[in-house]
């Protein structure tokens, strides 16, 4: 006997092949998620990372051509916690493998602003009013490792440690972080010689694979006082210096950034700091003679 094909007991069996398709779907989706998951969380090879960001810059030849740097703009500082401050000044960087010099000035007394010098062996800073020293230079005071290793500035510098061959410097790739809605690249960087305690992390754009920020961080422990006004112990100080480069042009076939931003931020024991320097160039220029004395503090 041939059923018919339109009785109920095959209408009947139409809400389960619905619900084993509908399984079937879910299950594909499922899948395609773990695999996306995967593919996300795999590693990228840093030895890609490394010859793309070399690529970011410019041709080999135009690479090892760069002898010297001079970038000049303005410069704006801005107290975000601990103090009010907003001031507009001038800035003039110059780095020649492996020396480098940061000048920015502010038309104020109190504040005139920040001078970094390194000769090739010394670091040496500015001094402000009353022989202190700015933040940022006590930064660089207790941690050199920013400029004697060519790192401060990024591809700014000369000195820059990537542009060597072979890189001296222990690199590990930390996997991906997002800022400000942008998936970067982590690269872990730590100097063959220097502070153990200071942590360093480069990050790369996914898409250019050109360097866009760099994070140093050191903290200093808790403490013991050692003054009659000084509590019986001071509690552990964290320190965060970060670099931002955006608006890369084309120089001398270089791709340089033009936008520049450094912000500290400290969190203390007697008050929390954030100030950052906002930097517009409006002129980078390569490969013009530079006088030994310009890397040295007068």
């Amino acid at each position: 006997m041939i059923r018919n094909p339109t009785s109920p007991a095959l209408f009947n069996l139409q809400p389960a092949l619905s619900a084993i398709g509908r399984l079937s779907l879910a299950g594909v989706c499922m899948l395609v998620c773990v695999f996306s998951a995967a593919a996300q969380e795999k590693k990228v090879d840093l030895q890609e990372i490394l010859t793309k960001h070399l690529e970011s810059i410019g041709n080999a030849k135009a690479r090892g051509s760069l002898k010297s740097l001079f970038a000049s703009g303005t410069a704006r500082y801005v107290s975000r916690l601990g103090s009010s401050g907003n001031l507009e000044g001038t800035i003039g960087l110059v780095s020649r493998n492996p020396k480098m010099r940061y000048s920015i000035k502010f038309p104020t007394v109190q504040y005139p602003g920040e001078q970094l010098a390194f000769d090739g062996k010394n670091l040496d800073t500015g001094v402000l009013q009353g022989g202190r020293f700015s933040d940022l230079c006590l930064f660089m005071r207790q941690q050199d490792l920013p400029l004697k290793e060519g790192l401060l500035g990024g591809v700014l510098s000369t000195a820059w440690p990537l542009l060597k061959e072979p890189i001296t410097a222990r690199l590990e790739y930390k996997g991906t972080r997002k800022i400000d809605g942008k998936t970067l690249h982590m690269v872990g960087y730590k100097p063959q010689k220097g502070s153990p305690d200071l942590k360093v992390t480069l990050y790369f754009d996914p898409e250019t694979f050109r360097h866009i920020r760099t994070e140093y961080e050191f903290q200093i422990g808790a403490r013991m006082g050692v003054g009659p006004n000084q509590s019986t112990k001071i509690p552990e100080s964290r320190y965060l210096l970060t670099e931002e480069f955006d608006d890369f042009r084309a120089v001398d076939g270089l791709m340089e950034p033009y936008k520049y931003k450094i912000q500290l931020s400290i969190q203390a024991s007697m008050a929390n700091t954030i100030v950052d320097w906002s930097i517009s160039f409006n002129q980078i220029v390569l490969n013009q003679p530079v006088e030994d004395n310009v890397f040295t503090l007068k």
